[in-house]
């Protein structure tokens, strides 16, 4: 079954997300970020906005904002059914809604409507890859289930999808592309020791340093791990954009 979790990197083609959980995380993602969504009604033309303002898992509901331009709000409220588009980061999320309900939340009109079942998910390009400090000594444990290989090294880069990390020596011959780490663990701040899964992508002796580079993919890992390591690209990425807007002052 395809995952929003197990992903190459690089843009994909669009992946049918059917799993709860799944649904549930990229919703709230879209919620926190404020992204707008574009709200289109079938047979049509005009497209409109919204926002996510609430989610309640327990009931299983999704409530959005009032729609711009204010003909939505009239087609909403008569019960036509629409489609729900939004992107974030170079992600393209759509889904379906048979109707809403219009409600009153916390004294402001809003639409209730029931989560999707399932989503479109469609990463147009590749996912952001965050340096990581060296002063951050982060460590990487990699663990074979069926070869006697334990390495340890630290963490240089991090995306969604993956991460690159050094480890001391020539390791080369240990880590064959391909290969699957299945007893391996990451150490993120504030998250701790997260146990994963890993297939070694690239593996690249430099002599000069005396250290192994290895490019490493995530693979099947839970969702609340992912969700660790997506908040912590996340946070890199907001650091970065930070520093960079500080240098231009």
């Amino acid at each position: 079954m395809s995952s929003l979790f197990n992903q190459e990197p690089g843009p994909q083609p669009p992946r049918d997300v059917r799993s709860p959980v799944e649904i549930l995380s990229l919703l709230k993602n879209i919620q926190q970020h404020r992204d707008h969504l574009r709200v289109t009604f079938a047979d049509r033309p005009q497209k409109f906005q919204s926002f996510i303002v609430q989610i309640d898992n327990a009931t299983k509901t999704l409530w959005i904002d009032e729609m711009m331009p204010r003909d939505g709000d009239r087609f909403a409220t008569a019960g036509e059914a629409f489609r729900v588009d939004a992107w974030h980061e170079g992600v393209h999320m759509r889904w379906h809604c048979p109707g809403v309900q219009r409600l009153m939340l916390d004294g402001v009109p809003t639409y209730c409507a029931p989560l999707p079942e399932e989503m479109v998910y469609h990463q147009k390009r590749g996912a952001f890859r965050a340096a990581v400090r060296r002063s951050m000594e982060l460590s990487v444990h990699l663990g074979h289930s069926e070869r006697n290989v334990a390495l340890d090294g630290t963490l240089i880069d991090i995306s969604a999808t993956g991460c690159k990390a050094r480890f001391s020596g020539d390791c080369t011959h240990q880590l064959p592309p391909g290969d699957l780490f299945e007893r391996c663990s990451l150490e993120l701040p504030e998250s701790g020791r997260l146990n994963l899964s890993i297939e070694i992508r690239h593996a690249q002796y430099d002599s000069g340093s005396n250290e192994t580079q290895v490019g490493l993919a995530f693979r099947q890992n839970q969702a609340n791990v992912q969700r660790q390591i997506d908040r912590f690209v996340n946070y890199l990425q907001r650091e970065a954009r930070r520093l960079e807007k500080e240098d231009l002052f």
